[in-house]
Parts: structure tokens; sequence; C-alpha cells
């Protein structure tokens, strides 16, 4: 078994439970009300802001230009690609760039980020690449399990959503990092390796009180 399939296995039983999380169901089936995906996004977006530091932080570790290279695009792909979707559903949504900086980011959300960039600090290339993966593979699961419920990708609202996390392009960024993953991972040691997967099955427990948080709009 290659290294990411120890760590999914580690936190499977959190990951069956992501479906049926009730923002992630109700946006799937295009019922989710439309103030708690407002507050999702603005929170998200705050929490994307947080995750592109995570992966800057590899630009910092890294041991050569080739991974400093890597990461570098990371940076990238968050800051000019994922964050262009929620750009438009900010125009769409009425939220203004003011509303984002003077918005607080919700306990959970601060608690996510500082555990991420924690990890990262402390941590090299492949303790950063695991930090972010349960958010960036279970975003590729829900995203590919939405596209095929009929009519999701053609919902009004959600259907760009469910578009963009499905989309060639998000599968090849994700593929990216499992596959760096496994590449670093190559004959670790079993404490090393326990300690990643502590840090996924960690993110992974964040992950699903970040949908909780949203559902709840708690602060």
């Amino acid at each position: 078994m290659k290294l990411t399939d120890r760590l999914y296995d580690a936190a499977k039983e959190i990951w069956d439970g992501y479906l049926e999380q009730p923002f992630v169901k109700e946006l799937g089936e295009g019922t989710l009300r439309e103030d708690r995906f407002r507050f999702y996004m603005v929170q998200d977006y705050r929490y994307l802001l947080q995750y592109a530091k995570v992966f800057a932080m590899g630009v910092v570790k890294a041991e050569d230009e080739r991974m400093m290279c890597r990461f570098a695009h990371m940076v990238h792909d968050t800051l000019d690609g994922e964050m262009n979707l929620h750009k438009t559903y900010m125009s769409r949504l009425g939220i203004t760039e003011q509303e984002i900086a003077e918005t607080k980011s919700s306990l959970a959300n601060q608690s996510y980020t500082s555990y991420m960039l924690d990890a990262a600090y402390k941590g090299g290339a492949l303790e950063i690449l695991t930090a972010v993966l349960s958010c960036a593979w279970s975003y590729q699961m829900i995203g590919e399990h939405h596209e095929k419920i009929p009519g999701a990708l053609e919902h009004p609202l959600f259907g760009e959503w469910v578009a963009g996390y499905s989309s060639k392009g998000y599968r090849e960024s994700t593929q990216e990092i499992i596959d760096l993953v496994d590449e670093l991972g190559k004959g670790i040691p079993a404490k090393r390796e326990g300690n990643l997967k502590e840090i996924f099955v960690n993110c992974s427990r964040y992950e699903k009180d970040f949908w909780d948080m949203a559902y709840n709009m708690a602060d």
C-alpha cells in the first residue's frame, strides 16, 4: 500500500461521514439555504488565505529548487485558481472585499488553519503536504460525488461549485499532492508515519468541523 492509502485508512471512519454532513448533502441536492452558503463562502475565503500560507511554508522548507517550484505553483493554484471560484461567488452573493477583511474567522476556522500552520512550522515538506491533503482530497471526492447527482451541475447557485471541485484541473492539482506524499514518504520510519497519520486524521476531523460550522453559521 502507498502512504496515502494508509493515511486514508486511518481516517476512513471520518471520511465515510462527509457525504452525510447536512451542508454537504444539501449542497449536492440543491436544497442548501443561501445564507448558509454565503456564510461558508466568507469563511472559506478566509481559510484559503491561510491555506496558501501553508503551501508557502513549503517554499521555505524545501531542500531543492524542484520542490520550491512545486510549492510555489501550489500557492499560485490557490490564490489565482481556486480563489477565482470564490471571487465569482462573492460578486453574485454581494460579498465585498471589505466584508471579507472585517469578518472574523470562526473558532473552527482559526483552530484548523492554526493547526495546519503549526504542522508546517514544525515539519518538513512531507508534513506540509499531509496537512493540506485532507482538504484537497476530500473536496475532490465530494465534487466527483455531487457531479453524478442529476441536476447538480446545472443548479443555478451551486452548479459552479460542483463543477469546480470535480474539474479536470482540480483533480490534477490534488493528484500532484497525492503523488508527492507517496514519493517523499517512501521508506520513512514508522514513528514519522505515525505522526503523519495523526496530522491527516486531525485535519480530517477539522474538515468535518468546518462543514458543521458552515451549516450552523457558528462564529
